[in-house]
């Protein structure tokens, strides 16, 4: 609990590194232009390339990406297309020591995959609010239960990983936000008007 050695804690300064950045939707976007400040080299993949993001990072296919980052973040929703885009052969083609950084979806990721890597040292770190299988167990009080997700257990197990549980969104601003829309939108609703929240 009191090591303040400097063993195995030297870190890494952004302008050094490139930031992969998987999805440049709202919040892709806001990931990008915050990142730009620190000088880091910012390359994307989306399926629609959004022009603003232009101006801070350079759009490139998933290969490039996968091959060219130092840390890989995901920012993209969850589609029959991108199921466990991140799996074997996808971390293969990532470089030695990559990181992984996941507030997006859990099925985004296999893994066993991400845990074999981890284990054989490909990857250098992993920071993760969202995992697989995470129903029933995230926002719930679950101490002195026998989870049943062994993979949640692994990951917690090791050092170089980060797991918070699916609370990225949870901020005083995101809550009042969704109360206020959530009324806003029933409103629209009964006056038959346009409803930006509509999902249709």
């Amino acid at each position: 609990m009191q090591d303040y050695s400097l063993k195995g804690v030297q870190g890494k300064e952004l302008p050094n590194l490139t930031v992969g950045v998987l999805g440049t939707g709202r919040i892709g976007q806001t990931v990008i232009k915050r990142l730009s400040g620190f000088g880091s080299r910012i390359l994307a993949h989306d399926i629609y390339e959004a022009e603003d993001v232009k101006s801070y990072a350079k759009y490139v296919d998933l290969d490039t990406l996968l091959k060219d980052s130092d840390i890989i973040t995901l920012h993209m929703p969850a589609t029959d297309d991108n199921y466990h885009m991140i799996n074997k052969k996808s971390i293969k083609q990532m470089k030695n020591g990559v990181y992984i950084i996941n507030t997006a979806r859990g099925s985004l990721i296999n893994t066993n995959d991400l845990i074999e890597a981890i284990e054989e040292k490909k990857i250098g770190g992993v920071a993760l609010d969202v995992i697989e299988h995470e129903e029933n167990i995230y926002y719930n009080d679950l101490k002195g239960d026998i989870l049943c997700n062994k993979d949640l257990a692994v990951l917690k197990s090791f050092p170089n990983v980060i797991l918070t549980p699916h609370t990225a969104f949870y901020t005083d601003q995101a809550v009042s936000d969704m109360v206020e829309n959530s009324i806003k939108s029933c409103i629209l609703f009964t006056e038959n008007k346009e409803n930006p929240w509509e999902v249709k």
